[in-house]
């Protein structure tokens, strides 16, 4: 399957997490960069002024189908060499400067992490989007 959403929340604290949506890509399947593409493409067309920000070890347009128009006009790129993407993010999150942050992570979030980002994005009045590549 290449395409996976993921409860976030205990069923007892729902809105704990409501600023948190994290999902599973394939790395390989072509449907995983269509995904992305039209994701993204939907993220960068809000009519929120603030931009989407993209976090990551990795630029965001080779991940994107080759079909898709031109959409970094609106995506804030931070590719990160050495540091926690996941203080990034929340630091990105916490400004309030993008109504989103995307930020691509190798391994799955641990509790410490969700609630960091989740705090994060309450405090910036943002959504996050945690996005798994798996290969």
């Amino acid at each position: 399957m290449a395409f996976e959403q993921r409860p976030l929340f205990d069923q007892q604290h729902p809105a704990d997490n409501a600023h948190i949506t994290e999902i599973t890509l394939s790395s390989q399947a072509q449907l995983s960069r269509t995904l992305l593409s039209a994701m993204l493409g939907q993220l960068c067309g809000s009519t929120d002024p603030r931009w989407l920000c993209w976090v990551a070890d990795r630029p965001v347009k080779p991940l994107l189908d080759a079909n898709s128009p031109e959409r970094g006009q609106r995506i804030l790129q931070v590719v990160v060499n050495e540091g926690s993407l996941c203080n990034i993010a929340a630091r990105a999150l916490e400004r309030g400067k993008s109504h989103t942050v995307a930020v691509l992570l190798k391994g799955s979030l641990g509790a410490a992490e969700r609630q960091l980002l989740t705090q994060a994005a309450k405090a910036g009045q943002a959504e996050c989007l945690v996005i798994h590549l798996q290969d």
